[in-house]
């Protein structure tokens, strides 16, 4: 299953009574504010989720598997996170219980 942000704005209004248009524009407001910090190199945490953060890669050496042909990856950004405990234990727990299906995202 994949949340959208229309899904989370859709549980906003649902379950806070804001309407939608508010809860829309709140969902991307916070986004906002995410992607903000993390281009100014900050890092984001958010008490019982995790940390968002970016972190250098270097250039390095690959190849087109189509091709075979060797090519440079150039140095770039990347987004990384890192799970908070509490969500891991919650995680953990749940798998204990069954086992949720993953979609790949």
């Amino acid at each position: 299953m994949t949340v959208t942000k229309a899904d989370l704005a859709e549980l906003i209004y649902q379950n806070i009574g804001f309407a939608k248009k508010d809860a829309a524009d709140l969902v991307d407001t916070f986004f906002n504010l995410i992607k903000e910090a993390m281009i100014k190199g900050e890092q984001v945490k958010i008490k019982g989720i995790g940390t968002f953060y970016t972190r250098s890669k270097r250039a390095r050496k690959g190849r087109n598997p189509k091709t075979n042909e060797s090519l440079t990856i150039s140095a770039r950004k990347v987004v990384s996170y890192k799970a908070g405990t509490s969500l891991k234990k919650l995680l953990k727990e749940n798998k204990k219980n069954k086992t949720a299906p993953h979609d790949g995202d």
